[in-house]
């Protein structure tokens, strides 16, 4: 495996492991914006899993050669496991409510990024283009 390769995985994982770390934290230990915004959790969601289907779909792209249809089920698909099994997780083991309305703000965060990645892709240098 290339180190190209190796260190997108990484991030991919990184990323992963910090949207985990993020929601699994008691509500007590996540920081305070200090600011009155209504529903910030859910932007933050839809945040996260925004920049997790960016970030899977150039390697799913350059490295297998999924169609796109492959590639937006796989990073949607994602989005809805992951995002439905740490809602499970939140509300069985951490103390923290599971709540639909975030496994919503998950997928279309994860569809928002599928939808911004031809755009964002255009704005990457011409390396990563290829």
């Amino acid at each position: 495996m290339s180190s190209k390769r190796t260190l997108i995985l990484g991030i991919n994982l990184l990323w992963t492991i910090i949207i985990f770390v993020l929601c699994v934290m008691p509500s007590d230990d996540l920081p305070n914006p200090r600011f009155n915004f209504p529903h910030i959790d859910k932007v933050v969601h839809f945040g996260m899993y925004f920049v997790s289907s960016l970030l899977m779909m150039y390697p799913l792209e350059r490295y297998r050669h999924f169609s796109r249809a492959h590639i937006w089920c796989i990073a949607i698909g994602f989005a809805f496991l992951f995002g439905g099994a740490v809602e499970l997780l939140q509300a069985r083991y951490f103390g923290r409510s599971g709540d639909w309305y975030d496994l919503l703000a998950d997928v279309l965060g994860g569809t928002a990024g599928c939808l911004a990645y031809p755009a964002v892709k255009r704005l990457l240098p011409s390396r990563f283009r290829k």
